[in-house]
C-alpha cells in the first residue's frame, strides 16, 4: 500500500473512535480549592496583562502625537 493511500485514509477514518477514555483526564471540582492569595494574583496579573498596554498608551499620548 504505497503512503498516498495510507495518508487518505488517515484523513479519511472517524476522529470519534469508541474506546477507553484517556487517562488522567479529570472532571469536578479541584481536591484543594484555590485559596484567597492565589486568587488576588491571578486577578492582578490578569488585569495588568490586559490594561496595562492600554493605559501605557493612553498616559503616553502627547508624546506619540510629536
Amino acid at each position: 500500500m504505497s503512503l498516498a493511500v495510507r495518508f487518505a485514509r488517515s484523513l479519511l477514518r472517524s476522529p470519534a473512535r469508541p474506546g477507553p477514555a484517556r487517562r488522567g483526564f479529570l472532571s469536578g471540582p479541584p481536591e484543594d480549592p484555590v485559596g484567597l492569595g492565589g486568587s488576588v494574583v491571578g486577578f492582578v496579573t490578569m488585569f495588568i496583562v490586559c490594561l496595562g498596554p492600554a493605559a501605557w498608551i493612553l498616559s503616553h499620548l502627547e508624546d506619540y502625537k510629536k
